[in-house]
């Protein structure tokens, strides 16, 4: 009998703690009209309150999902996560505005947002706040970064946004090549001749327009040469003193 009860005041308990959440949330946002619900998201926004303007938007997208305001609080829900660092939740609300508004006018827009997001997880608020180099971490979010910014600049040319897309993918491409830099430095210094070689023909590949050539082909002569590559290793000093001789 005891146990049955026992179960009796935990589905109580339950049921008050639900109504408990359910009443703060009512509170936190109360019933209004969605023009007033987006004022206030509007005015959370312009003051950089992006926590209040999550909320605001989040019940404006939940309660009238097919209202007037439906399309704009979209793209705002993109942005205030963003801002909020909410990496996953942008990139949801993302990939759903993008499937279903395919051709929307703003699509060059929502790109660029996914673009920024990608790069902003490949980051750290702290070491950004420092100013600490990242080049060294997983680059797997730049790489999908730069096929975002990439694909904006090749599809809408001539958007707002295609400049910037430019300037990004440069950045991103400086940063990759950094980090493969520092990779091939790695084996170099272990002695792993043929690893750091097989990095090196990597760099030099994808990145044979960045600043990082120069070091690259050093360490690939380098390489050849503890490798007994003596011809290799002369064509490579050969390409290393027109270049930059």
């Amino acid at each position: 009998m005891s146990l049955k009860f026992y179960k009796l005041g935990i589905a109580l308990l339950c049921m008050v703690m639900f109504c408990a959440c359910s009443s703060k949330n009512k509170d936190i946002v109360p019933d209004k009209k969605p023009e007033e619900l987006y004022i206030e998201a509007y005015k959370a926004l312009a003051s950089e309150r992006y926590n209040d303007a999550r909320i605001n938007l989040e019940a404006i997208d939940n309660r009238y999902p097919f209202g007037p305001y439906a399309h704009q609080v979209q793209l705002d829900l993109i942005y205030t996560y963003y801002k909020d660092r909410e990496n996953e939740l942008a990139l949801a609300e993302i990939d759903k505005f993008i499937r279903l508004n395919p051709s929307d006018e703003h699509l060059d827009y929502v790109l660029y947002m996914r673009g920024l997001t990608n790069l902003q997880k490949a980051t750290d608020r702290f070491l950004d706040f420092i100013h600490v180099d990242t080049y060294d971490r997983d680059t797997a979010f730049y790489e999908v970064a730069y096929k975002d910014f990439k694909k904006i600049y090749e599809t809408f040319p001539h958007s707002l946004y295609a400049a910037d897309a430019y300037a990004r993918m440069v950045s991103i491409r400086s940063t990759l090549a950094r980090h493969e830099l520092d990779i091939i430095k790695f084996y170099h210094k272990k002695q792993a001749y043929i690893s750091a070689a097989r990095h090196c023909h990597k760099l030099l590949l994808k990145f044979h327009d960045c600043d990082e050539v120069k070091d690259a082909l050093k360490i690939l002569i380098d390489s050849y040469k503890h490798l007994n590559l003596h011809e290799a290793a002369a064509n490579t000093q050969k390409l290393y003193d027109l270049n930059f001789n």
